[in-house]
């Protein structure tokens, strides 16, 4: 993570005056109606007959604060920006983002914040080109946030899917039938099965454990494999070169849970990650009392018996589904069981069990606007870390001055690194972000599971095939087959540099809640605090064996010695430092 550039805007800059005269700063009636997430945000009058156009999209209008303004040219206050947009027939104004600044963290962010108030507008590319080149603003394309962005055409960052038109694809399409089984013998319902070969196809796993596939581009014998990754209660399978009976169905046998882990959910479960971070080490009290976590992602499901008492609050930024309370990926409800599930003696329980957490909802359907929202949601409800889960393709100077305003209040941001086995995504990407990659161990899954191709010779710690690896990445977590909450009531083996980033989110919890020179009710929220913890947290690393000391950053974040009470630890994991219960440990001690 490299220091801020830039200078913070003088006094005045980014700021309009208060329109007078009981009209509102767009020119419409005065006062301030909620938006769809519930924040406070101007109407913006509608223009009639402005339905969707061809051509048109979607971006963000601000004016560009004074301090970053080329010498000589002269500040346009927000007010002015809105109204000149709301009178351009090529424009179609859809909203005002004026964060309110009097209260909470907002409060010391401001009164003078880097990131002005923003307009999203719809218009065509040739007018967004055409304010773009104006030196007083800045014009960016509203980009959908998403897990794994790629690049837009000619954008240059992110993956490059192969082109879909140049498959060659079958006038008769043949059909293939998958059934999921148990190692317990029952049918597997809602499992995502994907065949890959020269195209991927896809579908879910009915009550019967079985599904259809239509092989637009293939035959049977062209398939490279098969993917399982069952809800909850199984371990993910791959088959390489899968073939079918002569009745065309072929049969995948996934392990359950309750094989490697005796007893499990009933009797309680202390993940690989946690051992190799050594968090099992820390004092039993250590459980981020006090803490406030936003976790910035696609929701959580709340009635998972480990969150129903540990998510305090919430909001949907999406305006999908209007609840934040229902998770439509489950990836959000696997990092907030990393982070807090609770401790019931039964399942899992969260590294920062006693935190407070707060669920943003901003997949599927959520934008970089839906990002600055959130951003400040974390400002007003004085949020001590916000976890961003989610990724944008190209880069952005908007969130890149709204993380400048939330490291000036004090906010710790940590993101994933991104699951493109390539460059780091923003807004991880960005400074002032921790940047988290993802560590895989040799011994952590069983041989069926779809990492067991990927594993190195030599026993331990590995980067994740998923993971970016490079300059751009602070410091690494384990990020496969974390044993974590699902939708449901259940648990799954889950992947990805989410849930890596989760643990350190959670490691930084407990550091806020109890290392002695952070604890938040004697320290106060100023950058110097967010400095401070983000320096904790990447010298307090342990080396990866083997490992290229630039691949994965500082390497992996080590407990006991971020939170002072260090402890001998080995420098290679013994191959027992896994997944453990009452009962014994996976694998099997030698």
């Amino acid at each position: 993570m490299s220091r801020h550039g830039g200078a913070k805007p003088d006094k005045g800059e980014g700021q309009e005056a208060k329109p007078s005269g009981g009209q509102s700063a767009a020119g419409g009636p005065s006062g301030e109606a909620a938006d769809r997430t519930g924040r406070r945000q101007e109407q913006v009058p509608s223009r009639a007959g402005s339905d969707r156009r061809e051509g048109w999209g979607r971006y963000l209008v601000a004016p560009r604060p004074m301090g970053l303004l080329a010498g000589g040219v002269p500040p346009l206050e927000a007010s002015a920006l809105f109204k000149l947009l709301e009178e351009d027939a090529q424009v179609e104004p859809v909203a005002q983002l004026r964060p309110p600044r009097s209260s909470g963290l907002e409060a010391i962010a401001g009164p003078y914040p880097v990131c002005p108030p923003v307009a999203v507008v719809k218009m065509p590319e040739e007018r967004a080109r055409t304010l773009a080149a104006n030196p007083q603003l800045v014009v960016e394309i509203d980009q959908p946030l998403t897990y794994t962005p790629t690049s837009a055409p000619g954008g240059g960052s992110g993956l490059l899917l192969a082109d879909p038109l140049l498959a060659v694809t079958l006038q008769e399409s043949d059909q293939i039938r998958v059934l999921v089984r148990g190692s317990d013998g029952k049918a597997v319902p809602d499992a995502q099965v994907w065949a890959v070969g020269a195209a991927a196809v896809h579908g879910v796993s009915g009550e019967d454990g079985r599904v259809s596939l239509r092989l637009a581009a293939d035959t049977p014998a062209t398939l490279r494999a098969l993917y399982v990754r069952p809800e909850s209660g199984y371990w993910p399978a791959r088959i390489d070169s899968p073939q079918p009976t002569d009745e065309g169905e072929i049969t995948v046998e996934v392990t359950a849970l309750a094989e490697t882990f005796e007893g499990f959910p009933e009797r309680a479960v202390t993940g690989w990650g946690v051992q190799a971070m050594r968090l099992h080490q820390l004092p039993p009290t250590y459980r981020g009392h006090g803490i406030k976590i936003a976790l910035l992602d696609s929701g959580v499901h709340t009635a998972h018996p480990d969150l129903k008492d540990t998510v305090q609050a919430g909001r949907d930024f999406t305006g999908t589904d209007g609840t934040w309370q229902r998770d439509s990926t489950g990836n959000g409800t696997r990092c907030a069981g990393i982070i807090a599930a609770a401790d019931n003696h039964t399942g899992i329980t969260g590294i920062a069990a006693e935190a407070e957490l707060h669920a943003l909802k901003l997949f599927p359907g959520g934008r970089v606007s839906d990002l600055l929202q959130a951003i400040d949601y974390c400002l007003e409800q004085d949020i001590d870390i916000a976890q961003i889960s989610l990724a944008y393709a190209l880069p952005s100077q908007l969130v890149a001055w709204k993380v400048m305003d939330a490291h000036a209040a004090g906010i710790t941001l940590i993101a994933p690194a991104g699951d493109t086995a390539g460059p780091v995504t923003y807004p991880a990407a960005l400074p002032g972000v921790l940047s988290v990659g993802a560590l895989a161990h040799t011994g952590a899954y069983p041989a069926t599971s779809p990492l067991a191709s990927t594993r190195p010779p030599w026993p331990g710690f590995y980067p994740a095939p998923f993971t970016p690896i490079g300059p751009g990445i602070d410091l690494a977590a384990p990020g496969t087959a974390v044993l974590t909450t699902t939708i449901g009531d259940g648990y799954t083996p889950a992947d990805g540099t989410s849930l890596a980033a989760a643990h350190v989110t959670a490691l930084a919890a407990l550091l806020l809640a109890h290392h002695d020179h952070l604890r938040t009710h004697n320290t106060p929220r100023t950058p110097t605090r967010a400095g401070h913890l983000l320096t904790l947290l990447r010298t307090a690393c342990r080396p990866l064996p083997g490992t290229h000391p630039q691949h994965l950053g500082a390497g992996i974040a080590d407990a006991p010695t971020a939170l002072g009470t260090p402890t001998p630890w080995q420098q290679e994991p013994p191959a027992h430092l896994l997944h453990t219960t009452a009962s014994g440990s996976y694998p099997p001690r030698p």
